[in-house]
């Protein structure tokens, strides 16, 4: 008698290859479901800071210098008041900051302007408010003098091209803000000629790649650079980047500081186009600077 049909043997192990390629196929969904879960759900709220110094408190023996404590709040594209903005708050807060930067991108649609003044009422108070224009600003039908009436009833002084000179602990500082590369006009900022060149100068710029036009719009040389822009990537699974948006340059996040004025790079806080992060998460960026200090060539 001929028996027809598979083996015994040859069907126990086609059964457990099934078996075992359903189970993959199962972990395999699982983890691409839990991460894409987490890039949406639970990435985009999760808040890091990340705390910078420059310079030193001084010579031992001599009287102790405080430091200028500034925070960057770069890419909120803020549309309400949620767990991350609430977090944000408690952070800037505890930071007491001597000057709040917002650095571009602070809205996305016209819309949002609602939101940004009530999470601005809520910032903590600073003797130093300054702000510059980002691209979302521009695409969201603001110009220079449209948004800095915005940004008037809550203290913010908004540079576009401009430079201005504090001081902090009897030690001065320049600050210039550059205009956005993408949808303004950056130029040389007017007032930043007539001061000495040996000054500390911490320059802004949204786009990062804007250092690449440095020193042709720069004035006086920076100390320090700040931009964000670039959102880390937003999307960097095991963090690497896999595209920034135009006028990124080279840049993605963190410290770059060959060729060229010393440059940190903001991840931000919100996210653009798709409400999703993963490998780049929302970053608060604290800066502790003592002025008038001779600086090490990579800031701390």
């Amino acid at each position: 008698m001929v028996l027809s049909g598979p083996h015994p043997h040859c069907s126990r192990q086609t059964s457990s290859r099934r078996t075992w390629l359903k189970l993959s196929l199962a972990a395999g969904c699982g983890l691409a479901g839990g991460a894409v879960a987490e890039s949406v759900a639970i990435a985009p709220q999760l808040l890091t800071t990340t705390r910078l110094s420059l310079g030193s408190p001084g010579p031992t023996g001599q009287p102790a210098r405080s430091p200028l404590r500034a925070v960057q709040l770069s890419d909120l594209h803020i549309r309400s008041i949620g767990r991350l903005e609430t977090n944000l708050l408690r952070a800037v807060t505890a930071a007491a900051p001597d000057m709040i930067l917002l650095t571009g991108d602070a809205l996305d649609q016209a819309a949002g302007s609602g939101p940004l003044h009530a999470f601005l009422d809520l910032l903590p108070a600073a003797p130093h408010r300054l702000a510059i224009m980002g691209n979302w600003e521009y695409n969201a039908g603001l110009t220079p003098a449209s948004f800095q009436r915005l940004l008037d009833r809550h203290s913010f002084r908004l540079l576009t091209n401009e430079t201005v000179l504090i001081e902090h602990d009897g030690q001065p500082l320049l600050i210039s803000g550059l205009d956005d590369l993408l949808g303004g006009q950056p130029a040389v900022p007017t007032g930043s000629i007539a001061h000495d060149p040996q000054l500390d100068h911490l320059l802004l710029a949204h786009c990062p790649a804007s250092r690449d036009q440095l020193p042709a719009i720069q004035g006086p040389a920076a100390t320090l650079m700040l931009s964000g822009h670039t959102h880390g990537g937003q999307i960097a699974p095991a963090g690497f980047c896999l595209v920034t948006p135009p006028g990124s340059g080279s840049y993605v996040a963190g410290w770059y500081c060959d060729n060229g004025p010393p440059l940190y790079v903001s991840r931000g806080i919100g996210t653009s186009m798709v409400p999703l992060r993963m490998g780049a998460l929302p970053e608060l960026v604290t800066l502790d600077w003592w002025l008038g200090c001779q600086h090490p060539d990579r800031p701390a």
